[in-house]
């Protein structure tokens, strides 16, 4: 089961819903930046585990054959993998005096389910870049920056993990400096089958960093291939050669950025030097995607048994696919001061 171009995100199907309350949580999800609700293509299938085959070594030999002479038989062997499902589960129990307080500001319930979200957002987010199993959560999904360093088990290719050789994108950065990263971003599309570009390829980067680019193509005094467009929700979106160039943001503490200003020049930490990295993800058709149970939802249980409590229940299941050895790229060392 590929990941169809048809998928749509939770975005998109949210526009179609006619259920308020689905609107208001993708909604909100949206609005917090969230990479589950803005750009990752699920596709609904009520599965714990998802199999599937992609190419991974090299293609097959051919033969030039002479007048009247036989064909030769040719074949590629696949190399299966399995994904697994990722369960999200919380709930927000609140007294009913307070769901009752008539000088209450806002509504309780919906002030909590909001900040709930909210934390959700920056929690996936935070995940789909840095999360691994044996340091992290191993209860949810394998990070992007995991897989890319562990390629033969995710299958990503050795070639797309790579090292910008410390250009310098400082506060010093040159026209010369500019112009050398600018490669380095065409070698980081073209490891991602988006030689030329592609609306389905996103860049993920820091706040800072989607500065300093800004700052670079004044620096070179043309545009060279950056550009701007809408989104859907008719938000400005900056682009490189039709990719979106996204601020994955910060932690739930709304301080630490996710994508660091300081890693090391390896990329092996995101403490201790004054480094940093983009990450291009494709979403189209055979390259990396999702599935889920049902988009993300948001229950209203009512008054529980004990009659104190009024209960909203938070959940979501899904997982990650990546059909195709170059679907991830990671650009690092990049120096930043």
């Amino acid at each position: 089961m590929a990941v169809q171009g048809g998928s749509v995100t939770m975005g998109q199907w949210a526009s179609l819903a006619n259920e308020p309350l689905v609107q208001a949580v993708t909604w909100s999800l949206v609005d917090a930046g969230s990479v589950m609700a803005r750009d990752i293509p699920f596709s609904n299938n009520e599965t714990l585990y998802v199999n599937g085959v992609r190419f991974e070594g090299g293609l097959p030999a051919i033969k030039w054959a002479m007048l009247n002479e036989e064909g030769v038989t040719v074949s590629m062997a696949p190399s299966a993998f399995q994904e697994q499902v990722f369960i999200l589960r919380n709930q927000v129990d609140i007294d009913e005096y307070l769901v009752r307080d008539r000088n209450a500001i806002r509504d309780v319930r919906a002030t909590q389910i909001e900040g709930l979200l909210r934390s959700i957002a920056f929690d996936f987010n935070e995940k789909f870049i840095t999360n691994r199993h044996d340091t992290g959560d191993a209860n949810s999904i394998v990070g992007i920056r995991n897989r890319i360093a562990n390629g033969s088990v995710y299958g990503v290719r050795s070639e797309n993990l790579i090292n910008a050789n410390g250009t310098d994108l400082s506060s010093t950065m040159t026209a010369a400096t500019a112009g050398a990263f600018i490669e380095f971003l065409d070698q980081l599309l073209f490891s991602v089958d988006a030689p030329d570009g592609s609306p389905q390829v996103v860049l993920y980067c820091n706040e800072v960093f989607k500065r300093r680019l800004n700052r670079a193509v004044r620096t070179m005094g043309t545009t060279g291939g950056f550009d701007q467009s809408r989104d859907m929700y008719d938000r400005t979106v900056d682009t490189y050669k039709g990719c979106p160039i996204r601020d994955i943001g910060r932690k739930r503490d709304q301080v630490s950025l996710i994508i660091t200003n300081t890693e090391l020049a390896t990329g092996l930490a995101d403490t201790g030097g004054t480094f940093t990295s983009v990450y291009a993800v494709n979403y189209s058709d055979g390259h990396f995607g999702g599935w889920q149970f049902n988009p993300l939802e948001a229950l209203d249980l009512g008054r529980l048994n004990t009659g104190m409590q009024y209960r909203t229940f938070v959940s979501w299941a899904g997982g990650l696919i990546n059909y195709s050895t170059r679907s991830l790229a990671r650009l690092f060392d990049i120096k930043m001061a």
